[in-house]
């Protein structure tokens, strides 16, 4: 699986997937990247993405391209084209540090009652942004050890 690590999802993450989501399940992605090949092997995915250099790397993924605008993803390209169900939301987008917490001003627009993994926690503001989303949605909230780098699981009480 050399689309793991690095930059993309590491294998910590796609183990936890795996076992934890049924084969077929629908994933909706915020960034993707080669980790998202490998996801499309055994799930059906919607990835958020805001880089067009990106944008179809994943064969079978069903991207939405959104770039960014006021400081997250297009909004109005996002929510008119997302999924009206999915099983679990993995968090890895937008690039860089710090910029997923625009992800906060949408929690109602998106069905919050499935599973949650936020990826690269061993970033402060990543870290800071899953230890509020479990509480702004009363989650409960694990921080894993990943291969290289940490992540986060919001999951239901």
């Amino acid at each position: 699986m050399g689309n793991l690590g690095g930059w993309a999802i590491c294998e910590g993450v796609f183990s936890w997937i795996r076992n934890h989501l049924p084969e077929g399940s629908t994933i909706l992605e915020f960034g993707s990247g080669k980790g998202t090949v490998e996801l499309t092997k055994h799930y059906n995915v919607y990835s958020v993405e805001q880089d067009s250099r990106w944008v179809g790397l994943a064969e079978k993924s069903k991207y939405i391209y959104a770039p960014i605008k006021d400081g997250w993803y297009d909004t109005d390209i996002l929510f008119k084209n997302m999924p009206d169900e999915y099983d679990l939301i993995l968090v890895d987008g937008p690039k860089g540090s710090g910029n997923r917490g625009g992800l906060a001003n949408h929690w109602d627009k998106l069905n919050t009652n499935v599973a949650i993994v936020m990826d690269d926690t061993d970033r402060a503001k990543e870290f800071s942004f899953a230890l509020e989303s479990s509480k702004t949605l009363g989650k409960k909230i694990e921080f894993l050890s990943g291969v290289g780098k940490n992540f986060a699981v919001l999951t239901n009480p």
